[in-house]
């Protein structure tokens, strides 16, 4: 049984960062679209766009995990219940419904004894490409800062309207308040 190198258990040191090939994902520095990225930036025209991903290891979210060992589990439940109801019928060619309520009272998930080596991979392409194109929209189009400018405005001016109405409200109660505390000491005087 020990004889076979595949019925051997793995340390994981074969996933070292010295050791681990990430060149099988791309990413051995060619093909990694910053030559795109760059001429995108620099074309600077209407149809820079965003690429897709051109295959699924060339995604923008990339998580590989190699070694993940978990030495326990435990899941407590208490109060499950559930009522499935079957309705089936068979003229005008079968009708079959089928419906379940579950209910949980509490559930507790435990686990312990976790191992694992992880690699996420964020590809920011795209964002820059898309924060550029914004960029580039609103220099060639100052006037969207003007209509912007103009919203703000009208917030803040809506804003201090309201606060000042506030103020003039509470100036009034305060003012009937003393009115009526030096009318009732002027009567008990």
């Amino acid at each position: 049984m020990g004889d076979n190198a595949d019925d051997t258990e793995r340390d994981g040191s074969e996933y070292d960062d010295a050791e681990y090939e990430y060149s099988e994902y791309g990413d051995d520095g060619a093909g990694d679209g910053s030559a795109e990225v760059e001429a995108a930036y620099e074309a600077d025209d209407e149809e820079t766009v965003p690429r897709p991903p051109a295959t699924p290891t060339d995604t923008d979210v990339f998580l590989d995990v190699p070694l993940l060992k978990v030495d326990e589990i435990d899941l407590d439940v208490e109060d499950l219940r559930a009522h499935v109801s079957l309705q089936a019928e068979v003229l005008d060619l079968l009708k079959l419904s089928v419906g379940a309520d579950v209910s949980l009272g509490r559930v507790h998930l435990g686990i312990s004894g976790v191992e694992a080596q992880a690699q996420l991979r964020v590809r920011l392409d795209n964002v820059a490409v898309i924060v550029n194109r914004v960029l580039t929209t609103v220099d060639r189009n100052p006037e969207i800062l003007t209509e912007l400018a103009r919203g703000v405005s009208s917030a803040v001016r809506d804003v201090g309207g309201g606060a000042r109405e506030a103020v003039g409200a509470v100036g009034q109660g305060a003012g009937q308040a003393v009115q009526d505390v030096g009318a009732g000491a002027g009567g008990a005087v």
